[in-house]
């Protein structure tokens, strides 16, 4: 019973550090404070370790050995390739996508774009992230090839890291969230360039600008 109260608080511990990177809360950069979390939950400090370790498996979190953990940093020269190869990945999904593919996804990819925008209305950016995730991780399965499925299922981590690298103004964010239906509208009508093109500046859009933007803040 032990066992699974301290697994039970490792989960609470990893999916409250997780919403506060995505949100912002805890910058790239930043310390993660192991002894004010351990003292806020009341436990020791491995339930707090075995969560950072789940993040740094993730990919949020940096762990320097024997010292303590940060919130992992993405540089703009490598926010710029991540997006480069998701372009490509999601471009080359695009391609694949059959009608009768997208006629199976669209209610998954409706969902995922709804709930955007719901996140995006009350302000929780971190759920906001984690449905585009899912909303691109859905436009990828739909394509039915699972090669491409399992290498953009590996990268998400580091698109999550470009989503918070990018660090863009709720304005801008709620502009590129409504381009979920635009894209939707573009695959329905069997319009596949010009729904490439829309991906393109839908993930890489002012991309250098607001990176260094935000590392030299």
């Amino acid at each position: 019973m032990a066992k699974c109260v301290q697994n039970s608080l490792s989960d609470q511990v990893y999916t409250m550090l997780k919403e506060q990177i995505l949100s912002g809360q805890l910058e790239g950069g930043m310390k993660i404070p192991e002894e004010a979390l351990a003292e806020q939950f009341g436990v020791s400090r491995t339930p707090i370790r075995e969560a950072i370790r789940r993040l740094s498996e993730y990919g949020l979190v940096t762990i320097k050995p024997r010292s303590h953990a940060i919130v992992s940093v993405i540089s703009p020269d490598e926010a710029m390739d991540i997006a480069r190869v998701r372009v490509s990945l999601e471009q080359l999904a695009i391609d694949s996508i059959t009608e009768q593919a997208y006629n199976e996804h669209v209610k998954e990819l409706s969902r995922y774009a709804a709930d955007c925008q719901y996140a995006m209305g009350i302000g929780d950016r971190a759920t906001v992230f984690e449905q585009d995730s899912l909303f691109h991780l859905a436009l990828i399965k739909a394509s039915n090839n699972s090669a491409l499925i399992s290498i953009c299922e590996r990268l998400d981590a580091k698109i999550q890291q470009l989503r918070i690298a990018q660090n863009l103004p709720e304005d801008e964010l709620a502009y590129y969230l409504h381009q979920h239906s635009k894209i939707m509208n573009l695959l329905k009508n069997g319009e596949k360039e010009a729904c490439k093109q829309l991906l393109y500046e839908h993930i890489t859009h002012d991309l250098t600008s607001h990176v260094t933007e935000r590392n030299h803040a």
